[in-house]
């Protein structure tokens, strides 16, 4: 996965973070709670560890099969 790929998925996860937590956030405070409670940490979590899984991916991805099969028998 290329450097502007990894950014692009990046900028997507932070954009639905920030879409999901501005919902619940929402829904939460016409409900009379003023914080987004265990379930904005719980997203928080998944947008870092989803992060984490993009930029730990290596660079190249060379997962060529062009190995010579034994057609002998």
């Amino acid at each position: 996965m290329s450097t502007g790929a990894k950014v692009l998925v990046t900028i997507g996860i932070l954009i639905g973070f920030f879409f999901l937590f501005g919902a619940l956030t929402f829904t939460r405070k016409s409900g009379g709670s003023t914080t987004p409670g265990i379930f904005g940490l719980i997203l928080f979590g998944g947008m870092v560890a989803g992060i984490r899984a993009v930029w730990k991916k290596p660079k190249n991805n060379d997962d060529s099969d062009n190995h010579q099969l034994d057609k002998t028998s």
